[in-house]
């Protein structure tokens, strides 16, 4: 791609233009990047650039004749000519990917008050803003557009998969990123993405990335092609923040738990709460590569732990003392809880979770029950 910068003040992109990314794919040809000094194509005595608005008012404009002259000397056939200024529509990804397919591209940066018009109606495309706030010149607004095409240009960044999975490009924002060490100051990188199951890596990365859009940029939601599983993870993520109120509310300080934590997390629920003449096909009909408490929750719903509801699972509950790990469903969204005092004190290791519109609970102490149990129960 060929990009020409028409400013006048070049100095402003050279070190930028030089270093890092950029600089490497301008050195190898990937991306061509011209910077034209408006200042040359001045025709009066004095080379100046601007001039007293017409009618009053602060500031300088910037003269026609220098702009339009530049451009004409400098524009190619097909090329997109984008004057940066506040009035513009707002860059963003789908913008950037609009460009990123144009052959080369023309950014004009306006300076003082801005350009006079007429030389926007002869030379100019359309006009772009990188946001809602005024930059003393168009010079910051051109290089934060080049950095964005040029990243989507095969072979800038290295790794084809760099631009394609990451905040607006997929229409949500990004999931969070670890790297080594898997341990630093206390904080653990998420077990998940430790284990090397493809599957499970994507699925959580999924999540998060829709959990974040839904907190930050929920307007993002709107627009972003969602399948039948995000509307459905978003719906538990809205679940699982009202019981999170509802905790709260009775005292109950809890907090979200994220399900992949620790590796094989299935089978050592398996190990803690199925009796041991059934963990060998609880692991066999329950647990496969994905492994979450969903895949727990049939070894209940087959019969192969035992079972207490109603009045006899209350009962069991009352006499539980102790923390509790909570989840919200199948899927195991989950919560770290502090003080169980309100729910009578659940034991270490239950599972709560909220099947049509109830919530259950795995609890264990000496044998193994699954209990279910109503919300106003707690």
């Amino acid at each position: 791609m060929k990009i020409k910068i028409l400013t006048l003040f070049p100095e402003m992109f050279e070190s930028v233009l030089s270093a890092s990314i950029l600089g490497r794919a301008v050195k190898a040809g990937l991306i061509q990047i011209e910077l034209v000094n408006i200042r040359d194509y001045a025709r009066n005595r004095h080379r100046n650039t601007d001039d007293y608005p017409f009618g009053g008012g602060a500031g300088m404009v910037m003269l026609p004749q220098p702009v339009v002259d530049a451009i004409e000397a400098n524009q190619e056939a097909g090329m997109r000519r984008i004057y940066l200024s506040p009035r513009g529509r707002t860059l963003n990804q789908r913008i950037v990917e609009e460009y990123a397919r144009c052959d080369s591209l023309l950014f004009l940066c306006g300076h003082y008050e801005g350009v006079d018009q007429r030389a926007l109606d002869l030379c100019i495309d359309e006009e772009l803003s990188i946001g809602d706030y005024v930059l003393t010149g168009g010079e910051l607004g051109a290089l934060v557009a080049v950095d964005a095409v040029a990243r989507l240009i095969p072979g800038v960044l290295g790794s084809g998969e760099s631009s394609e999975d990451e905040s607006f490009t997929t229409g949500l924002l990004e999931y969070p990123q670890y790297t080594r060490p898997a341990e630093f100051r206390g904080l653990k990188a998420p077990e998940v993405l430790l284990n090397g199951v493809h599957a499970d890596i994507a699925a959580w990365r999924r999540r998060q990335s829709l959990e974040i859009t839904r907190a930050r940029r929920p307007e993002l939601l709107e627009s972003a092609p969602l399948d039948e599983g995000d509307r459905e993870t978003l719906h538990r993520i809205e679940l699982a923040e009202s019981m999170l109120t509802e905790l709260a509310a009775s005292g109950v300080r809890a907090a979200r738990m994220e399900m992949f934590r620790e590796r094989g997390y299935a089978r050592a629920w398996i190990e803690r709460f199925v009796p041991a003449e059934s963990r060998r096909t609880a692991r066999k009909r329950c647990v496969s590569g994905r492994g979450h408490v969903g895949y727990l929750y049939q070894a209940f719903e087959a019969g192969m732990a035992p079972c207490l509801r109603g009045e006899a699972a209350k009962a069991a509950l009352a006499e539980v003392r102790g923390a509790a790990e909570l989840y919200l469903d199948r899927e195991g969204v989950g919560f770290d809880v502090e003080n169980c005092e309100a729910l009578s004190g659940l034991h270490r290791g239950a599972v709560l979770s909220a099947a049509d519109g109830r919530w259950t609970a795995a609890m264990g102490k000496g044998e193994m029950y699954f209990l279910d149990v109503d919300a106003t129960a707690f």
